[in-house]
């Protein structure tokens, strides 16, 4: 995935306005704050109206403030998560022209926004405008951080989706090798992001009908994951009711996990396997992957999960922990 667009764009906007001798302004700064929490509990409505508040108090910002460009990424966030996906194309749009004046065309922060417009594009399947974005994230961080940075190896797999996406396979494994190459030396070979590579690298080949390299690619990852993993501890429930004359725990409230952008642009479907502990109040512990699905969906089924309730398992009239395997399905719609 590489830098995240918006750590980058609020650490530069403090660079800048401590450089000016300017205090930013601590009422937009509450309003993006507080944004970005009602997004992450998905109260849509809320970080809307905080947003708006926070892009008008933008406007009074100097024409180079980077600033300017924080909420118009986030609204376009907020329309993505809604499953709004025509919207954001005029924020981006116009994020791309402050951020272009506010740090130049050969800058870092520049190709972070740029890499992000193209991820935005690829998920609408607008292919050569995503191809376009993704080659000048490319080209601007290859000049300034060399070709063996992660940052690099992330538009690069980026391109190797979209390759993958129009079936252009053989072009797509020769980038998503390349991105592996630079991915275990810049951040090793457990790295999640590298283990994502793999995932890809495994599906493309069955899709090439080359199983037996898939499988290869298969086992690294999944044991890079094992390797990963805290096992479950069941210990920490005490004993786990099992057998006959048990009443099984009964989910009464679920949240749906969501889905990654990563595995959306590659259209990854599929279920993740988890085995779960439920304490006798009802709460989720001691959470394990049996089978995974990979490109992020995993940790969004084990996010999902441990927001779940359930009526507890019973034993002779009394709650009980008690151990569950959930099947967590990921469908595209």
């Amino acid at each position: 995935m590489g830098r995240n667009f918006l750590t980058v764009v609020v650490a530069a906007s403090v660079a800048l306005c401590a450089g000016s001798g300017r205090a930013q302004d601590g009422s937009w700064d509450e309003s993006i704050r507080s944004a970005r929490e009602a997004l992450a509990t998905k109260e849509f409505d809320q970080a809307a109206r905080l947003l708006r508040r926070a892009r008008e108090e933008a406007r009074g910002f100097s024409q180079d403030d980077p600033r300017r460009v924080v909420p118009l990424m986030e609204l376009a966030k907020l329309h993505l998560s809604r499953g709004d996906y025509a919207v954001p194309e005029q924020l981006y749009r116009e994020a791309d022209e402050i951020g272009r004046l506010a740090w130049g065309s050969e800058s870092l922060e520049y190709a972070s926004l740029l890499n992000d417009i193209g991820r935005y594009y690829h998920l609408r399947v607008k292919h050569t405008e995503a191809e376009n974005f993704y080659k000048l994230a490319f080209a601007t961080r290859t000049r300034l951080l060399g070709r063996d940075h992660a940052d690099v190896a992330a538009v690069v797999n980026n391109l190797a989706v979209l390759y993958e996406n129009q079936v252009l396979y053989a072009k797509a494994e020769s980038y998503y090798r390349t991105a592996l190459e630079i991915r275990e030396k810049s951040l090793g070979e457990d790295h999640p992001d590298t283990i994502m590579t793999l995932d890809h690298l495994a599906r493309l080949l069955h899709k090439l009908s080359r199983p037996t390299d898939a499988a290869e690619f298969e086992e690294r990852a999944l044991e890079l994951r094992r390797e990963r993993s805290t096992p479950a501890n069941p210990a920490d429930l005490g004993t786990l009711a099992a057998g006959a004359g048990v009443q099984p725990a009964v989910l009464i409230e679920r949240t749906e996990p969501d889905y990654t952008d990563e595995a959306r642009i590659a259209n990854h479907e599929g279920s993740v396997l988890l085995q779960v502990d439920v304490d006798a109040d009802g709460v989720p512990a001691n959470i394990h992957v049996l089978r995974y699905l990979g490109l992020g969906l995993d940790d969004k089924a084990v996010e999902a999960v441990r927001q779940w309730r359930f009526r507890p398992a019973r034993s002779g009239g009394r709650k009980v922990p008690s151990r569950l395997r959930l099947e967590i399905a990921f469908r595209l719609i």
